[in-house]
C-alpha cells in the first residue's frame, strides 16, 4: 500500500513539474510569425490575404512589430503596436491598434514560449499562422542569407479567370550579397508548372527582407523573416493576384 502510494505521489509531482504555466513574461524578444486565409473586400468578395512580419514582445503585455500584407495585387508594409494578456494555460488574446481599426486576435503559446499559434478574430477576416522566437543576436546583413534554402508554401492563385489553390515547392540559394537564383514546381488548377528564375534580395539588420525575381513575364515579390540565426525564413509572396504564404529551412544548417 505504501509503495503505491509512494508512486501515486511521484506522478502527480512530475505532472506538476512539466506542465508548462504561462503569463506575459512568457513571450519576450523578437518574433518572425506569418499569418494566412482570406478577407471581404470592398466590394464583399471574399479576398486571399497573406502576411508576414516581426513582432516584438516586452514580457509585460505590450508589443511592436512590422509586417508586409499581400492583397490581391498590392503589399502594403506598415508598423504596428498592440497590448496582450497571457493566461496561466497559455492562452492569451491581444489587440492591434486602437478604435475602429484594431484588430482582435486569440494566441497559444508552446515550447516553453519559444513558438506560437495565432488566429485573427474578426467577423470579415479568416487568418491563421505561426511565429517562432528569432534565435541569437536577432540581427542580420545581406551575408545571414548565404547559401541554399529549400521552401514550399500554399495559396491561391487566378488560373483562366478562375480563383484556384496553389501550392509550391522550390529552392532559393542566396549569394551573401544581394543575389538569388531559384528553381520551383508549383501546382493550381490541375497545370504543374517548373521554373527557373534570377533575382535579388534585400535585409534589414532585424531580419526582416524582400526578394524580386521574373519568371517569364510575371513580376514575383516575396517578403520574408529570417530566423533560427540565419537557417530559417517564413515568407509571403505575390504575383500578378497569387498570394502565397510559407516558410523554408537552409538545406545544410550553420
Amino acid at each position: 500500500m505504501s509503495i503505491r502510494l509512494f508512486l501515486f505521489s511521484f506522478v502527480l509531482a512530475s505532472a506538476g513539474v512539466y506542465a508548462q504555466e504561462c503569463s506575459n513574461a512568457s513571450l519576450t524578444g523578437a518574433f518572425g510569425y506569418t499569418l494566412s486565409g482570406t478577407v471581404t473586400n470592398g466590394d464583399g468578395k471574399l479576398v486571399r490575404s497573406s502576411q508576414v512580419g516581426r513582432i516584438v514582445f516586452d514580457g509585460k503585455g505590450a508589443y511592436t512589430g512590422v509586417a508586409a500584407v499581400s492583397l490581391q495585387t498590392t503589399v502594403e508594409v506598415s508598423e504596428f503596436s498592440g497590448q496582450i494578456s497571457i493566461g496561466a494555460d497559455c492562452t492569451a488574446t491581444a489587440k492591434t491598434g486602437t478604435g475602429a481599426d484594431a484588430t482582435d486576435l486569440d494566441l497559444i503559446v508552446v515550447n516553453d514560449g519559444n513558438d506560437f499559434s495565432a488566429v485573427v478574430r474578426a467577423g470579415d477576416a479568416t487568418l491563421v499562422g505561426v511565429g517562432t522566437k528569432v534565435e541569437g543576436k536577432g540581427t542580420c546583413s545581406l551575408a545571414t542569407l548565404n547559401g541554399t534554402y529549400g521552401y514550399q508554401g500554399e495559396g491561391v492563385a487566378a488560373i483562366n479567370g478562375k480563383s484556384v489553390s496553389t501550392a509550391e515547392i522550390g529552392i532559393l540559394t542566396f549569394d551573401g550579397k544581394e543575389g538569388v537564383t531559384g528553381t520551383f514546381s508549383a501546382i493550381g488548377g490541375g497545370q504543374m508548372n517548373r521554373q527557373s528564375f534570377t533575382g535579388t534580395y534585400a535585409l534589414s539588420d532585424i531580419c526582416f527582407g524582400s526578394a524580386a525575381y521574373k519568371v517569364g513575364d510575371v513580376t514575383y515579390q516575396m517578403n520574408f523573416m529570417v530566423t533560427g540565426g540565419g537557417n530559417q525564413l517564413l515568407y509571403s509572396e505575390l504575383a500578378a493576384g497569387a498570394v502565397t504564404t510559407g516558410s523554408g529551412a537552409r538545406t545544410s544548417f550553420k
